[in-house]
């Protein structure tokens, strides 16, 4: 073969490799296949509209730390995430308030069975317009107005949220097909309702207020109200976020992620709502279920000795 035509052949061969290079690049750049485990892995998770920043917050950071899982977030209406949950439609859900007597013989007979853990605080907070007079309220003053006895001349507005509703009126003390007031749909509408009328007095969660208030702008234009037990002898206390993690504020309610028993990412990622990710729950809306630990470093005294001189 002479010196051209090898020449040829060689161009031809750097440019046939020229041309691969590419495809090579792709197939090595193709999502790998990653197996199973607490910290890696693909699953979807349904959550109740309010525990929207939970939900965001917590998927990002476990993402950070475990890079190969992908978790997919399924926003759900009132009561329909443990709906997907039940239809294998996703792998868990965070739920908000304690599921019901009905909700939790359920969960007993399934097989695998749910496993239901506490990883948060709300509150149900009640708001009036700016402009109302009233300073406080208690729960044995919001029985008789939310269950229609006295509250002829007062507007009441609700969030349309059946688990809202459903531990609102177990906290006040009356059934739920007792509760009177209007619904909104949408908790907007219901603090335009408050804010336009200073008689009317409304019930949301706290997380969905806070988020709320950012997108309408309008703390201006209503206050929460600080309640109590009783209108005689409790202290009222606001739904800060001390008050709620202690107890002392008498509207808490429970965040529960619910899972099948024996699912490793599932479980994994409770773990770490319970867990490491107490400290963004704390920077949130919501209230921590359990103390943050916090990590001290102290300096040795010889360290400290050393300086002073």
């Amino acid at each position: 073969m002479n010196n051209k035509a090898s020449q040829r052949v060689s161009v031809e061969v750097i440019t046939a490799l020229m041309l691969l290079l590419p495809l090579l690049l792709l197939m090595n750049c193709s999502p790998r296949e990653v197996d199973e485990t607490a910290r890696s892995g693909k699953m979807t998770l349904a959550f109740d509209r309010n525990l929207r920043d939970i939900a965001i917050t917590e998927r990002e950071m476990f993402i950070r730390y475990y890079p190969d899982t992908r978790i997919t977030l399924m926003p759900s209406a009132s009561g329909k995430s443990l709906k997907h949950l039940l239809a294998h439609e996703v792998r868990a859900a965070l739920i908000s308030g304690k599921p019901e007597a009905a909700e939790d013989s359920l969960f007993a007979t399934l097989q695998p069975p749910l496993r239901r853990e506490p990883v948060a605080h709300d509150a149900i907070v009640c708001i009036v317009n700016r402009l109302n007079p009233a300073g406080k309220l208690s729960l044995t003053e919001l029985a008789p107005l939310f269950s229609g006895k006295e509250s002829e001349a007062i507007p009441l507005v609700v969030a349309d949220d059946y688990r809202l509703q459903s531990l609102f009126a177990s906290g006040i003390g009356i059934k739920i097909k007792d509760l009177y007031a209007r619904v909104c749909t949408t908790e907007s509408e219901l603090i335009k309702r408050v804010s336009s009328d200073k008689r009317a007095v409304g019930v949301l969660f706290r997380s969905s207020l806070d988020g709320t208030l950012a997108e309408e702008m309008a703390q201006n234009r209503i206050k929460v109200l600080p309640l109590s037990k009783d209108s005689f002898s409790s202290h009222p206390y606001l739904p800060t976020q001390q008050n709620i993690f202690e107890g002392l504020y008498p509207l808490v309610t429970t965040v529960y992620y619910v899972y099948y028993s024996g699912d490793p990412l599932a479980a994994g990622f409770g773990s770490w709502i319970g867990g490491r990710g107490q400290k963004a729950i704390e920077r949130s809306s919501f209230a921590p279920y359990k103390p943050v630990e916090r990590t001290i470093i102290l300096k040795s005294l010889d360290s400290q000795q050393s300086k002073a001189q």
